[in-house]
């Protein structure tokens, strides 16, 4: 059972929140039942956790009939002739909720990949998805202190968890069953005090190991025997493709809302920044309004101006100081299209192309598709500077600006420029004060806590690979400078 606050208003008791990293408030195609950004879990009515019970030691035949009941039950499969089958029975005293990439009806939370580097609202996904259609079970205490624990892997339809003969499995010193899911779920605890924080691999009971070595997956780690799967505040759970974060009730209290930070963009409006260029006032537009002073940034210095044309000196500028620079420089000035500009040069040395282009322009035109054609493109001529043009080469720039490096007109250091985007997910701030530095390369901002716990932060690329990210995008931090400090330039009254 999960819902947003809204929908509770008889107020049951809340184990915590799960925040999907990388979508910064909402999910390409829009949260829409179980597939959100951000599930709240909530105790349920009647309890549904199961514990395990008895062990059969049987043949697949065997197995099948065990695993047809309507109890839960884990077969593991020791060869083509062996199989163990744990079943479970009902535990009244805890709740169970399920993740994976699954639509079916044991899955309480859909989870699906999200694309690193790009941001939340991008609406390209993978082709192949990596996330398990049964990743993973939370299960939580329906008494207090309410503690939840991971597990790794989903009961099915047939409420049964299969582990097949090429996945990691073994007997424990108590000859009980325990094994790992192929793709794996991963844990990370906040950090306490010293001690660096490190990834955790999870079973299927529970128990924690060190990280499988890539080469020989179906080998485990190394037990870690002091560590238990209990999921605390500003834990992270990487399902090999999605990673959540966990915020406990408590944790939640301490933490900044989503209407503190509206409170801290209207803040931030208020003061009025200024672009030193164009002489502008700069706004960071609300999450669903227009975005015409939206305010960028040179990463390398931490100025924040507008978005403006100028490129500066050096080899930028020199690549621009080409024919190709001249002819677009030409377009911008409105009324004055390439046509006109050869015309008048032609005619100081002569006339003889201004007669040339007369006669062509007064040519009368064949009639049908040839005649439209030409009409629209001698009205696309004339029509440079209208609003459509220039909106189509603002997007134009502004790609370009991203794609190259820019010279910052204050300082004249180079670098990245980079348009600035709030981040909205108040769950991922680590307190409540203003935004004022901005993740690189992404330009995602928010405050300086933040950007530092989260530069410290390594979270999971690829299979084994694991680097700094920023929470907004999951796009992967520069590794010598993962965050600037923003630079306002006031207004001048």
């Amino acid at each position: 059972m999960f819902s947003s606050e809204q929908e509770n208003s008889s107020k049951p008791v809340k184990y915590g929140e799960l925040i999907v990293l990388g979508c910064n408030g909402s999910l390409p195609g829009g949260d829409r039942g179980r597939r959100r950004s951000r599930f709240s879990l909530f105790q349920r009515p009647t309890a549904n956790g199961v514990k395990p019970s008895t062990t059969h030691t049987c043949s697949p035949q065997a197995a099948k009939v065990i695993s047809k009941n309507s109890q839960h039950s884990v077969s593991y499969t020791l060869s083509w002739s062996e199989m163990v089958v744990v079943e479970y029975t009902d535990d009244n005293e805890t709740d169970m909720f399920q993740i994976g990439r699954s639509t079916e009806t044991p899955i309480d939370i859909v989870v699906t990949e999200t694309a690193g580097g790009r941001h939340g609202n991008s609406p390209m996904r993978p082709l192949q998805s990596t996330v398990s259609r049964f990743a993973c079970r939370i299960v939580c205490d329906r008494t207090p202190p309410y503690t939840a624990r991971v597990y790794a892997a989903g009961f099915d339809c047939s409420r049964n968890i299969f582990l097949g003969e090429k996945a990691a499995k073994w007997r424990t010193f108590d000859g009980q069953m325990d094994g790992l899911t192929t793709n794996g779920v991963l844990l990370m605890q906040p950090t306490r005090g010293s001690k660096p924080a490190v990834w955790r691999e999870i079973s299927v009971c529970g128990n924690v190991f060190t990280l499988r070595d890539t080469t020989s997956p179906q080998d485990r780690g190394k037990q870690v025997k002091d560590e238990a799967p209990v999921l605390l505040d500003g834990s992270l759970i990487d399902l090999c493709g999605v990673t959540l974060l966990w915020r406990s009730v408590e944790g939640l209290s301490r933490s900044p809302t989503a209407g503190h930070l509206e409170a801290l963009r209207l803040r931030l409006n208020a003061a009025r920044p200024q672009c030193p260029v164009l002489l502008s006032t700069l706004a960071f537009p609300s999450l669903d309004g227009p975005r015409p002073r939206r305010p960028w940034v040179y990463l390398t210095c931490g100025h924040v101006h507008g978005y403006h044309q100028w490129q500066g000196r050096g080899i930028a500028y020199k690549q621009q100081s080409s024919a190709e620079t001249e002819k677009r420089e030409t377009e911008r000035e409105g009324g004055r299209d390439r046509g006109e500009t050869e015309i008048e040069r032609e005619t100081e040395s002569g006339g003889e192309k201004e007669e040339q282009m007369e006669g062509i322009e007064n040519e009368p035109i064949k009639e049908g598709r040839e005649e439209k054609t030409v009409k629209r493109g001698r009205e696309a001529g004339r029509d440079r500077g209208e609003r459509g043009g220039e909106t189509e080469r603002s997007i134009e720039e502004e790609a370009e600006a991203i794609r190259g490096e820019r010279e910052c007109p204050l300082c004249r250091s180079r670098g990245p420029y980079v348009p600035l985007t709030l981040g909205r997910v108040s769950d991922v701030y680590v307190d409540a004060e203003s935004p004022s530095h901005a993740f690189v390369p992404c330009g995602h901002v928010c405050s300086e806590r933040t950007a530092e716990h989260w530069s410290k932060t390594p979270l999971k690329r690829g299979t084994n690979v694991f680097h700094p990210a920023c929470p907004f995008c999951l796009g992967q931090l520069k590794r010598d400078r993962p965050y600037v400090r923003l630079i306002f330039q006031g207004p001048l009254d």
